[in-house]
């Protein structure tokens, strides 16, 4: 439903701040809102079952979509304004036009997930990807290929940054997050205790592998991975961090021609996550 709806000449309304910058700055975060950018993402959204609190689009899609947003169940603040006007805030390419707040679901938790968790599960773990294009491409390639829960260490970005939310193209809406907290680095947000929560795993069935190249690794076209099972991705520079190998029951890799460096890190999701969307298959 429509709570206010404001026809806006100018991007200066204090209500407008949230969508004026490409970064989700530090009141993002202690509000605990995210921006949506772009038509399918916004609409997403407007669908996911999340609370939305505003939307900013043009006339012609406020037309197209009223319905959508009279329907909703939240009262909305709607901004309606040209496409000229909206197209100075990042470029009409990244947001076409149509643009939302969302507030952020409360995060997932290691307990709360292993009681709906199915004896054959695949979690995909995040250890220093602070790149926020690369993170959503991995959330859009979880939930392509059937992952049941992100685990996102502080060491990585939030999947809810901005541009993350847009390289997801609003997958992550359907995808639980658990935060894990390493004691390391700064408080990021509510999260499980890293040593305590790779234990819970590991406890209810759940195999810790690594994505990592070195000796020891196994092909990846010879993993056994039935069942649960936890694949981590560590940052392009220098890998998974040697605390959470530490805590790998396994690691892989995946085969390449001699002088081919490594793929990049959501390109390897891809292909991570599709042999083992094959191996869970039931046979």
């Amino acid at each position: 439903m429509i709570r206010t709806l404001r026809h806006i000449t100018s991007l200066d309304h204090p209500d407008l701040q949230p969508f004026r910058t490409l970064r989700r700055p530090e009141e993002h975060r202690q509000q605990g809102i995210f921006v949506a950018e772009g038509e399918k993402v916004t609409l997403r959204l407007l669908h996911s079952g999340l609370t939305v609190r505003s939307l900013m689009l043009s006339e012609d899609w406020f037309t197209l979509h009223r319905p959508a947003i009279d329907a909703h169940r939240d009262p909305i603040d709607v901004h309606v304004g040209p496409k000229k006007l909206l197209e100075t805030i990042v470029g009409h390419d990244l947001h076409q036009s149509m643009m939302g707040i969302g507030e952020v679901p409360p995060p997932a938790t290691i307990d709360g997930l292993l009681r709906r968790l199915p004896d054959r599960a695949v979690l995909v773990m995040a250890d220093g990807i602070t790149n926020a294009e690369n993170m959503g491409v991995i959330v859009r390639n979880c939930v392509c290929f059937g992952v049941d829960a992100l685990l996102v260490l502080s060491s990585s970005c939030d999947p809810y940054l901005r541009r993350s939310v847009r390289n997801s193209m609003g997958n992550i809406f359907r995808l639980p997050i658990v935060y894990f907290e390493r004691g390391t680095e700064p408080d990021h947000v509510p999260a499980d205790n890293f040593g305590d929560g790779i234990r819970t795993l590991k406890d209810a069935g759940v195999r810790i592998i690594g994505a990592h190249p070195r000796q020891e690794s196994i092909d990846l076209r010879s993993l056994s991975a039935h069942g649960r099972v936890c694949i981590v991705l560590g940052a392009e520079g220098h890998g998974i961090s040697q605390l959470t190998l530490d805590m790998c029951d396994a690691t892989t890799v995946i085969p390449m021609p001699a002088g081919v460096d490594s793929l990049n890190v959501a390109s390897a999701s891809a292909v991570l996550l599709w042999e083992l969307w094959k191996t869970q298959q039931p046979r």
